[in-house]
């Protein structure tokens, strides 16, 4: 005799195909990646640059994860789709606050002895490290780093296990030709994948 406290078995069933699909065996849900950077259209490329932007202002302690949404013109949304497991916290009463490092996608110009070229990264130690280099490059060219100390700093440094160009007499040659003309650490290399 059936019991008419318990649910039939094609019942059960159907109870369990509405489960959502994105919740694993112990039960935790599962949170969406972030969109596929060779699918992104120029304008979501620029979202997403600003949102790399505010995660790594996050990480400096350059301001609130409020004020940095509002400096570069995010929501909250919008920057948790882009960085998604990378920003911690933000629960009832807790900050926002950044992931050490990443892997996320980043086009950036690196140094050879041919001029600037685009390179992808998955590190944002790398980016940090190239980032560092082209600051003290700009003060070579300024003047305001000796030749030796620019060498004796990044001569055989490694990036992305490549090495980078750091003999200073040939950049300060290349930068006389016009060779190098860095507007920007990140590279616009459109459609190149």
């Amino acid at each position: 005799m059936k019991s008419h406290n318990s649910p039939s078995k094609g019942r059960q069933a159907q109870a369990r195909k509405r489960a959502p699909a994105r919740r694993k065996a112990n039960d935790r849900i599962v949170k969406p990646r972030s969109p596929r950077y060779s699918s992104l259209t120029p304008r979501e490329k620029a979202t997403r640059e600003r949102a790399l932007n505010l995660l790594s202002d996050l990480r400096r302690g350059e301001g609130s994860y409020r004020g940095l949404l509002r400096k570069y013109q995010l929501d909250t949304r919008t920057a948790h789709t882009y960085l998604g497991r990378n920003l911690l916290g933000g629960a009832v009463g807790k900050r926002v606050r950044a992931t050490k490092a990443d892997k996320l996608v980043r086009e950036l110009m690196f140094p050879t002895s041919f001029g600037d070229l685009p390179v992808r990264t998955h590190s944002s130690r790398d980016a940090t490290k190239l980032s560092d280099f082209y600051h003290d490059r700009d003060n070579l060219l300024r003047g305001k780093l000796s030749a030796d100390a620019f060498e004796a700093k990044w001569r055989g440094v490694r990036v992305a296990r490549q090495e980078l160009f750091a003999d200073a007499s040939a950049i300060l040659e290349m930068a006389n030709a016009g060779e190098l003309k860095l507007e920007n650490l990140y590279a616009s290399t459109g459609g190149a994948r």
